[in-house]
């Protein structure tokens, strides 16, 4: 079971920076992965000689991968130490990124991203546990949805490195990727190890779903699961298939496409602080449920509206909309549940919600190729208003000043 044993002033610990830098380092690089197959996909699918609809099932299967991932690394995580499965994640999937290169046809680039989903699986539950041990919570919404904004990191860097080496060679974005085992050995030599035993004296007490998720916490467990379905659902939906929908539906040129692509996730990374900002100050299921509002208005005029200057400004509002859920949502789950199986349960909630990473990416791409992308597109805002239907069963957690204790009992 697992014990905190730091002692915390009005901001946090002693070793709440290096804990800072390791997540959010490590968070760039595990959405990194994702982010350069829907970079690449228009280039994919002329390399291996595939349909949009397949091109949708690698992104769907690395999903399914990583809610798989969940449950084994967050398992790990509590009963090993949460640094250990962060570090095991970090290497695996580097060398899974890197490896792929040597891969030409979809059938093996299924099975390998299948693998490579099981380690990112394992990043986001020990990521935004380690934060919250070690940063008071005060600062803990501003500071896991900057760690979590990374995400939109990832997409700049990721637009930026496709803007100059898919003309060249498309593989080096994938070794690139391999990045992360440095990531790793930083981790290592910084983050303190965890204390996975509740006594010596004690009978130890393994952790796991089973023994975990009863009673008001499978309920929390179930809905939570659900905002994540829907959000990472609506939000893959549309990432995965916007590169392609401006170059094929748009005619933009891969520069062009490349430029937009890091105008909308500069906006997205704004949107993080912004949501954790308010996360922090009215709550956070609050700041959640507004930005929902906003992508329900947001993506329609988006994808309707053929104009391309609105096109690459309006992407910005897009971009930040879609932050609110994936930034705060880690302060949210965290208070969710209890300490001693927060790495679990909100790993779980947001990598089994991940399954509506699967579905969407592969509904949209089939409805692509019927009705065009700017209808299969658009279904994403009523996925994202399904989130809100959801978010209003569930309970707030922050009070603005303190965690409220019905709610992280």
């Amino acid at each position: 079971m697992y014990v905190s044993q730091y002692e915390m002033d009005e901001k946090g610990t002693k070793y709440r920076w290096p804990v800072f830098i390791s997540t959010f380092l490590s968070y760039i690089f595990d959405n990194y992965d994702n982010v350069i197959l829907a970079i690449s996909m228009p280039v994919l699918i002329s390399v291996l000689n595939i349909s949009y609809a397949q091109g949708g099932l690698l992104v769907s299967v690395t999903m399914v991968g990583a809610a798989l991932g969940s449950i084994i690394l967050g398992t790990v995580a509590e009963n090993r130490g949460r640094r250990f499965a962060l570090i095991f994640s970090l290497v695996a999937f580097g060398l899974g990124t890197g490896v792929i290169i040597f891969v030409d046809d979809w059938e093996h680039w299924m099975i390998l991203r299948f693998f490579t989903g099981i380690a990112i699986g394992g990043v986001w539950g020990p990521c935004v546990a380690l934060v919250m041990e070690h940063w008071a919570p005060a600062y803990q919404s501003r500071v896991t949805s900057l760690v979590l904004s990374m995400f939109a990191v990832a997409f700049v860097f990721a637009s930026f490195a496709g803007r100059i080496f898919l003309t060249i060679d498309w593989r080096i974005l994938f070794l690139l990727g391999m990045l992360s085992i440095p990531i790793a050995i930083y981790t290592y030599v910084t983050v303190p190890a965890d204390t996975v035993s509740s006594g010596p004296k004690e009978k130890k007490q393994k952790i796991s779903i089973f023994n975990s998720f009863v009673g008001e916490t499978l309920k929390r467990v179930i809905l939570g699961t659900a905002l994540v379905f829907f959000s990472l659902g609506a939000f893959w939906g549309a990432a995965t298939w916007i590169p392609t929908f401006l170059i094929k539906e748009r005619g933009l040129s891969l520069v062009m496409m490349a430029n937009f692509s890091i105008v909308m996730y500069i906006g997205m990374f704004v949107g993080y602080q912004v949501f954790g900002y308010l996360g922090d100050k009215i709550g956070r299921k609050k700041s959640i449920m507004i930005s929902i509002v906003l992508c329900v208005v947001a993506i329609p005029l988006y994808v309707f509206i053929s104009d391309g200057n609105f096109l690459f400004w309006w992407g910005a509002v897009v971009g930040f909309s879609m932050s609110g859920p994936f930034g705060v949502v880690g302060a949210y789950f965290s208070e969710l549940f209890p300490e001693h199986i927060r790495a679990l349960a909100g790993g779980f909630c947001f990598n089994m919600g991940r399954f509506g990473s699967v579905l969407a990416p592969l509904t949209v791409g089939v409805l692509g190729q019927v009705y065009g992308l700017e209808f299969g597109i658009g279904i994403t805002a009523v996925m994202f208003g399904l989130c809100g239907v959801v978010l209003a069963f569930m309970p707030e957690t922050y009070a603005g000043t303190v965690v409220k204790e019905e709610a992280a009992a």
